[in-house]
């Protein structure tokens, strides 16, 4: 029994060495896994990766592109990703089966062809690549995000794609099996060189009937038998081998883990956030490309500079200006747009940011006091689209722009409608045409006083005076597609729009004659008219409007006035 149980105890530990350091070796986990497409997806000219693609376990991955030719990796907000994909054929690798090695993913069908997105403004970031890239997942902000890849937009966006993370290399049984069969092993070569004695002593035989006991002489030591009648060794083998059974694992260890990402995992908390539809870095570059754009135009005076990055009110006045000065026409240039210091910027979070966008800042070439700063208006008109400048005026003296820091969530783009104010915009906008018409309007007295208000008004009584064999009148219009509202932090709202003004001077008698300016001659190509004229200017203006339960009046912040055109009445 003795040898049966040492060469049991043997075996299992020669086994547990065996397993335990084949653990390490031979059986030891991979040190990274890679996962792939199971089948390769049809070819579309979009790919999404999103976040549950960037973690296995905890374990950032790192994802390879490879592609034939030249294409871009664009990381965006995911909400912004699907509204640039639009009806787009695209696939999306959603995740990652970390058992099976496989990259999880959908396809869609749709258009063949996407513009090429380069550059987009709606992109956080872009980086180009030539055959190959290898990009580690970071968010940028929080919220959930999307890298967008794509060659042309016409060509087939790059499928071949791997992510690769580390595997888990932990043997927790190797070591255990590796003592427990050390000391199997120890104790059945011990147990097998154990002697013990014979059961009656050294004689072995029966004492003889009625004899009494002789005394033992020279007898060997031997080992007390335990009380049990089991040997204590085979107990401890017998144990050591349950033992080993239980700590031997069926199969070396892999790693396995979650497709979903840290970001996924609180998905419900994230849904009742909302987020900036662009970040400090993306709006510096934005503006900065804008900038330069409306500089080129207004250095080269042509129209067709302005269609990169101008819209609305802002496109047509330099239009016009730039037609005028090229006819030579002596009116001043428009204000030059410096965005080198961004002092606020009035950014809406994605909750209702329907397209179009807008996005309200004050720039200023430099931080000086003195400095007079512009406040500008870009709007994107779709999510394939660049952000143009709408609006672009220097501040008026004494003015104030809301300190408004880019991620504020209380920025909302609203309605020309909007209430809980103390005046809705429409209505303000509206009201403050007819109270610079003529200064007893009604509701002028709402409108705080300001030096371009009182000016306007000064200017426009002189030159009644001046003409008083003439009939002058003044009216504005408001260009309501023009308007952009955003809600502040304090509850108000800011108001970007323009007007339309024209001047209108007639005889007054029959014969009479109104002389014209030089510049105004210059326009229509007359000096004087018997019938009358019709100038016309594109006054662009920001106005504050506080909440409704503010004691403040309504503000013009920014306005300036531009020529437009002239044309003699017939």
């Amino acid at each position: 029994m003795r040898k049966i149980f040492s060469a049991i105890a043997i075996i299992l530990g020669l086994a547990a060495l065996v397993v335990g350091i084949g653990q390490r070796t031979i059986w030891a986990p991979p040190e990274t896994l890679t996962a792939s497409f199971a089948q390769a997806p049809a070819a579309a000219p979009v790919t999404l990766i999103e976040a549950g693609a960037g973690t296995v376990g905890g374990h950032p991955t790192e994802i390879t592109i490879n592609a034939e030719g030249k294409f871009t990796a664009s990381l965006v907000r995911s909400a912004d990703a699907q509204a640039w994909v639009g009806k787009a054929a695209h696939t999306t690798i959603t995740g990652i089966n970390a058992e099976d090695t496989l990259l999880e993913s959908t396809s869609e069908t749709g258009e063949d062809q996407v513009p090429n997105p380069a550059g987009d403004d709606i992109f956080q970031a872009t980086e180009n690549a030539d055959k190959t890239m290898t990009y580690r997942w970071t968010n940028p902000d929080e919220g959930s995000w999307t890298l967008l890849l794509a060659a042309d937009g016409k060509a087939a966006a790059p499928t071949d794609i791997t992510a690769t993370w580390p595997g888990d290399t932990a043997t927790p049984f190797s070591m255990p099996l590796i003592i427990a069969g050390s000391l199997l092993l120890i104790a059945g070569i011990a147990l097998a060189a154990v002697r013990t004695a014979p059961r009656g002593g050294s004689g072995g035989g029966r004492r003889a009937a009625g004899q009494p006991d002789a005394p033992q002489t020279d007898t060997l030591p031997t080992t007390p038998a335990p009380k049990s009648g089991e040997n204590t060794v085979a107990k401890v083998v017998a144990t050591a081998s349950v033992l080993a059974l239980v700590l031997l694992p069926s199969a070396p260890a892999l790693a396995v883990g979650s497709s979903s990402s840290p970001a996924e995992s609180s998905a419900t908390e994230e849904a009742e956030k909302v987020f900036p539809v662009v970040l400090q870095n993306q709006l510096e570059r934005i503006l900065g490309e804008a900038s330069a754009s409306v500089a080129k135009a207004d250095k080269s005076r042509n129209p067709k500079d302005l269609d990169a990055r101008t819209t609305g009110a802002l496109k047509a006045l330099r239009n016009q200006n730039y037609a005028l000065r090229n006819d030579k026409v002596k009116i001043d240039a428009p204000a030059a747009i410096d965005t080198s210091v961004i002092r606020s910027a009035a950014v809406p979070t994605d909750d209702g940011a329907h397209f179009p966008r807008s996005i309200m800042v004050v720039t200023a070439k430099d931080s000086g006091a003195s400095t007079i700063p512009t406040a500008i208006t870009l709007t994107q008109s779709g999510p394939r689209e660049n952000y143009k400048v709408a609006f672009a005026t220097p501040m008026l003296p004494g003015s104030t722009f809301p300190g408004i820091a880019v991620g504020d969530q209380s920025v909302k783009q609203l309605k020309d409608d909007a209430k809980d104010l103390v005046m809705n915009p429409k209505t303000a906008l509206e009201r403050l045409a007819g109270f610079m018409d003529n200064e007893k309007a009604k509701d002028g007295d709402k409108f705080a006083k300001n030096a371009f208000l009182t000016l306007n008004a000064k200017d426009q009584n002189a030159l009644v005076k001046a003409n008083k064999d003439a009939t002058i009148t003044f009216k504005r219009t408001v260009n309501a597609k023009d308007t952009v509202v955003l809600a502040t932090p304090d509850g108000g709202a800011l108001v970007s729009g323009s007007f339309t003004a024209t001047t209108t001077a007639k005889p007054k008698e029959d014969g009479g004659t109104i002389g014209l300016d030089d510049t105004t001659a210059k326009i229509v190509g007359a000096k004087d008219t018997k019938k009358g004229i019709e100038i016309t200017y594109g006054e662009p203006a920001l106005i504050y409007i506080p909440a409704a339960d503010s004691k403040d009046k309504i503000s013009v912040v920014a306005a300036e006035v531009l020529t437009r055109g002239a044309k003699l009445l017939k």
